[in-house]
């Protein structure tokens, strides 16, 4: 294991199970061998651009990383997600790691939010014209759904190299989300090295 101790604070690694410990460890481990990886301080990233997910008690970041690959920079998140089950007797509470990503955008597009197309989206389309869909990509239309609150900051951003790189990764549950300059894109998955790896080259590549 190459990981240096001085990079993080280790108050944070006794919040983990010893099995997450050698998640974030392995995590690390696979990052510095394609990027050039630094442990920074959250309150020091970007992050808290995003209320919604860091006024949620039930998303809980503990470590930043400081990805740069070439010219390119970008942000990746350990987080614990807290999820609460309710059962006919007990209520119950499952904490997992996830993997979140922030990367700076060259340029200002507003508030833009994409999720997987789904029936409720569907229900909420017949009532509300916030949806943006693109005749020149009916499949990119048919998969995602786009709430932007400017229409053509949004066509901007989603550029049609853009919106090739979204239909190809591999899990359509991710969300991304993008306020003004700073972009926000996770899976609310378990963290696995693949996740990570595929969140890491998609923000390398946004």
């Amino acid at each position: 294991m190459n990981f240096n101790s001085k990079e993080i604070n280790y108050v944070k690694l006794f919040t983990f199970s010893e099995e997450q410990k050698k998640q974030v460890f392995k995590v690390y481990d696979r990052l510095c061998k394609i990027y050039n990886v630094s442990v920074i301080d959250i309150k020091d990233s970007p992050l808290f651009l995003f209320k919604p997910l860091v006024e949620n008690q039930n998303f809980v970041p503990q470590i930043c990383y400081l990805i740069k690959s070439e010219n390119n920079s970008f942000y990746l998140y350990i987080i614990i997600r807290i999820v609460h089950y309710k059962g006919k007797y007990s209520d119950k509470t499952e904490e997992f790691l996830e993997v979140w990503g922030i990367k700076k955008l060259d340029e200002d597009f507003g508030d833009i939010l994409i999720r997987k197309e789904n029936f409720s989206n569907k229900i909420t389309e017949l009532f509300k014209t916030f949806d943006i869909d693109f005749n020149d990509d009916p499949q990119f239309s048919k998969t995602f759904y786009v709430l932007g609150e400017n229409e053509a900051q949004a066509r901007i951003f989603l550029s049609q190299s853009r919106r090739r790189l979204l239909k190809s990764f591999p899990d359509k549950d991710f969300q991304l989300e993008v306020k003004n300059n700073i972009l926000s894109f996770g899976l609310p998955k378990k963290l696995s090295i693949p996740r990570v790896l595929e969140i890491s080259k998609f923000l390398k590549d946004i």
